[in-house]
């Protein structure tokens, strides 16, 4: 991956502000939790990412057929050959 991952800092520190509020974060502990928050962000963020990557390579090119064109037969054996790896 070339691209670079860019976080908009003041809606991640408003969110997360939020966040420590609502959870009644101990002062002492803001940065613990504020890396935690960023953690659990860029997993999520790169979770998705590669799910979006492998929808793309089996649902996505002229050589597969288009999901909405699939039966729901053929989209259950398509999801069945995805789970063997």
């Amino acid at each position: 991956m070339n691209d670079r991952t860019l976080i908009d800092p003041q809606k991640f520190a408003l969110k997360f502000a939020q966040t420590a509020i609502n959870q009644n974060v101990n002062n002492d502990q803001l940065v613990k939790e504020a890396k935690k928050f960023l953690m659990s962000y860029l997993t999520a963020y790169y979770l998705v990412e590669d799910f979006n990557d492998i929808e793309r390579q089996n649902f996505g090119d002229a050589s597969t057929k288009k999901f909405e064109d699939m039966t729901f037969e053929e989209l259950l054996n398509r999801v069945r050959e995805l789970n063997k790896y």
